[in-house]
């Protein structure tokens, strides 16, 4: 073989071998950098429980009721419910319709999904009546449908809607968010 053909050969092998490196290289930048994800699913619920003697009325900055919800395979997250301005007798005694708005926002990296919601708040018989603060006389219940509309960071791009389930009897207040988000 001629030197030139050598030569040549050898070049473009190099070139070559570059060629591949580099492709590998791409390849594992590209499955290190976070993507956004193209479906999700919510999972989550909260308890909380108050005893009268220490009892203070929490103030949420942004909503109306507020706490942290564990979401399966997010952790913890901030929930913020604020109440919109319908609150209209559905025909049921002790029922109404609502409206507001949830907000989530993930502890871990303050990534956070936010929509629009409807639903029925009921307590039974007489049991808005009841005076005292707190009275913990108050059950009450709540089934709403959220339409998560924006997200950011883990959640960008992503919408769909979850049932958001409340519900409180003395001084025990639980709920569970259920879901699925596509892109």
């Amino acid at each position: 073989m001629e030197a030139g053909a050598l030569l040549e050969r050898s070049c473009t092998m190099a070139s070559t071998s570059r060629r591949l490196l580099l492709a590998a290289l791409s390849a594992a930048l590209l499955a290190l950098t976070p993507g956004v994800a193209s479906a999700a699913t919510l999972d989550g619920s909260f308890t909380s429980k108050v005893q009268k003697p220490n009892y203070t009325t929490t103030a949420c900055a942004d909503g109306d009721e507020c706490g942290v919800i564990q979401l399966t395979g997010y952790g913890p997250a901030a929930f913020a419910y604020r109440y919109g301005p319908t609150f209209e007798p559905d025909g049921t005694k002790g029922c109404y319709t609502v409206d507001g708005t949830l907000l989530l926002t993930l502890q871990s990296d303050g990534s956070t999904l936010s929509g629009p919601l409807t639903g029925v708040f009921c307590h039974p018989g007489g049991s808005e009546a009841q005076r005292g603060n707190p009275s913990y006389g108050h059950p009450f219940h709540e089934d709403d449908t959220v339409t998560f509309t924006r997200g950011t960071g883990q959640f960008t791009g992503l919408h769909g809607t979850a049932a958001f389930h409340t519900f409180s009897a003395g001084a025990v207040f639980n709920g569970t968010l259920t879901g699925t988000l596509s892109s």
